[in-house]
């Protein structure tokens, strides 16, 4: 009971109980008279007792988690009954487990957030690759490209020297960030403080990534589509051998210059021989091949 000065004989007792929306009694809800230090608190019952004015004021009604409620009191009233509505903002704002709702991200000590924004408009595909660069102090190694690897997320650094991975959360459950969809990404928040231990375990105290996906809202459906189309040619297009006797002089010149011999031996079913590469080019001339046979001679 809240102590309560200057009263007199003109006062008044206004009487009262204090409900939630389902009609249950709040208790320990205050009741105080708009303006002045006058109050008091429900009991177990929800009720309440509170000497007022004669006059007409209004009562505060309030209680944690509830929207606070002025309820005005004429002059010859002695009754009020009172029921307050949820504060929507408050509960969003109150965190009571780790694994719940993302909002105020536990209330730990250094948190970093970032929005959906920062993923619009971006080319990559990949949300692992959109966060590098997005979030100070998130080290993220993408080893390779190999299917099933996943990427590294390091926060504040090395802390030991057996390192250790952050551990990466989405919607409360262990996941690989890059099987997530980035267009369906809400926020993405970083727990860099080693305080989240006492929330999240053994693993915290390499940092926590927090990955809030949208949910469904009212209204009518949305469609995003976006598209990216990419050309490309070679700057420079080589230019490939395609005749035979060609290949072959480039081949021998090529190979008598860095073995300072001739190539006879490299091929079991078709010797060489300078002999050979002349009747090859006199043939190649004048446009009959021939058949290569297997004692070094060019046949019709």
């Amino acid at each position: 009971m809240v102590t309560v000065f200057g009263l007199h004989a003109q006062n008044r007792t206004v009487t009262g109980v204090v409900r939630d929306a389902k009609g249950e009694a709040l208790m320990g809800a205050g009741v105080v008279v708009q303006g002045t230090t006058n109050g008091t608190v429900t009991n177990l019952d929800g009720t309440f007792s509170l000497s007022v004015p004669s006059g007409a004021v209004v009562l505060e009604v309030s209680s944690l988690g509830y929207a606070t409620k002025s309820v005005p009191v004429s002059a010859g009233q002695n009754r009020v009954d009172v029921v307050l509505e949820d504060d929507a903002l408050s509960l969003t704002e109150t965190v009571v487990v780790g694994y719940g709702t993302q909002k105020k991200v536990n209330l730990t000590g250094a948190v970093e957030a970032i929005g959906e924004e920062a993923f619009e408009g971006r080319t990559s595909a990949n949300l692992t690759q959109m966060l590098v660069g997005a979030v100070p102090n998130l080290n993220i190694t993408l080893a390779d490209g190999k299917p099933g690897r996943t990427a590294d997320f390091n926060v504040r650094g090395t802390g030991s020297i057996n390192g250790g991975s952050a551990l990466v959360l989405v919607d409360g459950v262990e996941s690989d960030p890059s099987m997530v969809n980035p267009d369906d990404i809400e926020s993405v928040s970083v727990l860099k403080d080693a305080a989240a231990s006492a929330i999240y375990g053994a693993r915290a105290p390499y940092g926590v990534v927090l990955i809030t996906t949208k949910s469904a809202s009212a209204g009518k459906p949305k469609i995003n589509y976006s598209a990216n189309f990419n050309v490309q040619r070679p700057s420079n297009v080589i230019d490939l051998v395609t005749d035979g006797y060609v290949w072959a002089e480039h081949f021998y010149k090529a190979y008598n210059a860095y073995q300072l011999s001739n190539p006879s031996g490299i091929n079991k079913t078709q010797q060489f021989s300078l002999a050979w590469l002349e009747e090859y080019k006199r043939r190649h001339d004048s446009g009959n091949f021939g058949q290569v046979i297997s004692d070094g001679s060019i046949g019709t």
